[in-house]
């Protein structure tokens, strides 16, 4: 059976005792419906880790007692997924999806073809942050994911502007990931996925003038929510992580 998995703060986990309250304590309690003695693996979201065991389940929380607690670093290069607006609850999807391929921070931006959105709904972010540790938790990662708030175009080419190595899934063609990545060994890398419609001429030439590298996804058409997965991957296996 899968060991469950909570995420607790980095000072809980070192204190040895700790109680889930809130949301964790209901997955513990009753989507889980653990029993006292079951184990559990307890995450910070900072790359500590620990083993603990169930010792007490009440109406308000559930207690643990953590040992073995150790820390992990952050596998390189951080993955930076920029994800275009898609239409609907697509956004879900990437968002549930890149978090359990790996991507550590995801941010999602507006462009001229992509969906329309007042970029300030905070309820929406809390929701993407929800799916994000959900998927997280399940996945076992020992740092925590990030999801940004929405980014208008000029804010998204500033932050990949910081980037040193960044690709871009491109409709008119490129080179396979792994050529393009050939000799880099970026602590930091960033991907970019258009809309639906792609990106306009404007923005294409903005990305590539900013140093971004085309790349190919083979010669069928993804949709976006799926082209962003397909090159995580890619990255992934070419620097062994995956």
């Amino acid at each position: 059976m899968t060991t469950a998995r909570f995420y607790v703060p980095p000072a809980a986990l070192l204190e040895g005792r700790l109680r889930l309250e809130g949301a964790e304590h209901h997955h513990a309690s009753r989507v889980l419906r653990m029993r006292c003695g079951e184990s559990v693996q307890v995450l910070d979201g900072m790359g500590g880790m620990g083993s603990g065991t169930v010792t007490e389940i009440t109406a308000d929380h559930t207690a643990l007692t953590v040992s073995e607690v150790l820390h992990e670093q952050e596998k390189r290069p951080r993955l930076y997924l920029f994800q275009a607006l898609p239409q609907g609850s697509k956004i879900d999807l990437v968002i549930q999806w890149g978090v359990e391929l790996g991507c550590a921070v995801l941010v999602p931006f507006a462009s001229a073809r992509s969906r329309k959105v007042d970029i300030g709904l905070e309820n929406r972010l809390q929701r993407w942050r929800k799916i994000a540790l959900e998927s997280s938790r399940l996945a076992g990662r020992p740092f925590l994911p990030e999801v940004t708030e929405i980014k208008d175009w000029e804010e998204a080419l500033r932050m990949l502007d910081n980037l040193e190595v960044v690709l871009i899934a491109d409709e008119a063609g490129g080179v396979r990931p792994t050529v393009a990545l050939a000799g880099r060994s970026p602590d930091e890398l960033g991907l970019c996925i258009g809309p639906e419609g792609g990106f306009s001429q404007e923005e294409r030439e903005k990305l590539l003038a900013g140093g971004a590298i085309p790349v190919t996804l083979g010669d069928t058409v993804l949709r976006t929510e799926t082209a962003g997965m397909v090159l995580l991957a890619a990255v992934r296996c070419h620097y062994g992580l995956l």
